[in-house]
């Protein structure tokens, strides 16, 4: 009986000085080790199959430290996070399998988004900014066109829309195309359209999302082409338009001006769709 105790203790003890020494970059003595809690601690690699390794990195108490690496099954650089030494911060580069950057930006939390994050095309090209706070959206988001110009602007104030809204004309770098303001999410306020010549095309108002008041549309010369008066939506003497003329409003009314998550056709170049990453990060 003694003995099993002193067995006991002397295997106690392993453990203790086990999870003392795993946790720690640096240390690989001891790999993907899971501690009696079920933490995974110090060194992990994680393999596709014998050959191909599918990440390193090292854990403290089930949480990332230090430098975290992850690769595409064809052997490109996925991922490359440099973690703090309680994994509270990280900073994270991601990349196509074309070697190319495909995203920059800082975690906290292990994995939610903080701060300033960028967007690049397969190509190179920067095509988005965010700025996050503890994973909401709070300041300008910011798309481009491939030229560099931006394409688009828009101010978030805890993942709300607030502020006022732009989209810009691709060839003439600032050069407005479209004005809304937004409250807390809600187009509340002016909305103007313009000519690629500067001119406006359109002028309005929003009241709680609604179009509300008079609007007018003008002619690329200046001159007043049609006017009309809204009350909450609805469009007075609406049989005076034609159907063309409504369904372009329709058009405008329905635009709710966000900037969407890029999708797979923003990033790729028509070259470079063969370059598509399998496994995302």
């Amino acid at each position: 009986m003694y003995r099993y105790f002193i067995i006991l203790i002397l295997f106690l003890i392993y453990q203790f000085a086990v999870a003392q020494n795993v946790g720690q970059p640096g240390n690989d003595s001891i790999i993907n080790y899971t501690d009696i809690q079920g933490n995974k601690q110090g060194k992990w690699i994680r393999k596709y199959d014998k050959e191909k390794i599918a990440y390193i990195g090292y854990f403290k108490n089930n949480k990332l430290v230090g430098n975290y690496k992850r690769w595409y099954y064809s052997g490109a650089l996925k991922a490359d996070i440099n973690y703090n030494a309680d994994g509270s911060i990280g900073y994270a580069k991601l990349y196509w399998d074309n070697g190319k950057l495909m995203a920059k930006g800082k975690y906290i939390n292990q994995n939610i988004k903080d701060s300033i994050w960028e967007y690049y095309g397969t190509d190179g090209a920067l095509l988005l900014k965010e700025s996050y706070k503890n994973g909401v959206l709070n300041g300008n988001t910011v798309a481009y066109f491939r030229n560099g110009n931006r394409s688009k602007c828009a101010p978030y104030n805890d993942g709300k829309l607030d502020g006022i809204y732009k989209e810009y004309w691709e060839d003439i770098s600032g050069l407005v195309r479209l004005e809304i303001t937004y409250k807390k999410g809600v187009r509340y306020g002016p909305i103007n359209v313009y000519f690629d010549n500067g001119k406006t095309y359109l002028k309005g108002e929003y009241f709680s999302d609604l179009p509300h008041g008079k609007w007018t549309i003008y002619n690329k010369d200046g001159k007043v082409e049609k006017e009309m008066e809204y009350y909450h939506g609805k469009l007075k003497n609406e049989e005076k338009y034609n159907e063309e003329f409504k369904q372009q409003m329709k058009k405008w009314e329905q635009m709710k001006g966000k900037i969407p998550e890029p999708t797979e056709e923003d990033f790729y170049t028509p070259k470079q769709k063969s370059q598509q990453p399998q496994n995302e990060y």
